[in-house]
């Protein structure tokens, strides 16, 4: 079983390896602002800091004024994690992927989909959380 370790992340450190359709960013913005919390934390491979699953997510917790991003890191090495192409046009491979975000050069959106032996278990968190435990990073001076 595909082990998902939950922790929250600075935005900044995050890799995307696909852009995000605007139309749908913006509805997820409304839904979360709306609701008070991300109901799922996004998936990021644990070695890389790639964006596995949900890009669209970082995008509007990063629009909403959000640091930190709930996020379950995998080991994306581990044979139980499988991605395949969503596009007959564009192959994909891990390897394509953990490429893609270090060099930044993301795929259209919905290029990949990553499937997992087991789905992680939903880990709603309130914005108020986030934002009451990143305020006192945002205060430190370095």
């Amino acid at each position: 079983m595909v082990q998902f370790t939950f922790c929250l992340i600075q935005v900044e450190g995050l890799l995307e390896h696909e852009e995000v359709d605007p139309a749908r960013l913006r509805a997820l913005e409304s839904e979360i602002e709306r609701d008070g919390e991300l109901r799922e934390p996004v998936i990021v491979d644990g070695g890389s800091l790639v964006i596995l699953d949900g890009h669209h997510r970082v995008s509007a917790l990063k629009s909403l004024g959000c640091q930190l991003v709930p996020a379950y890191l995998v080991d994306y090495r581990d044979p139980r994690i499988n991605v395949r192409p969503r596009r007959p046009d564009l192959p994909v491979t891990k390897e394509d992927v953990v490429r893609a975000g270090r060099l930044r050069q993301p795929y259209p959106p919905k290029t990949s989909r990553h499937e997992f032996d087991s789905p992680p278990a939903v880990r709603p968190v309130p914005l108020a959380a986030l934002a009451a435990l990143a305020a006192p990073a945002a205060g430190r001076r370095s």
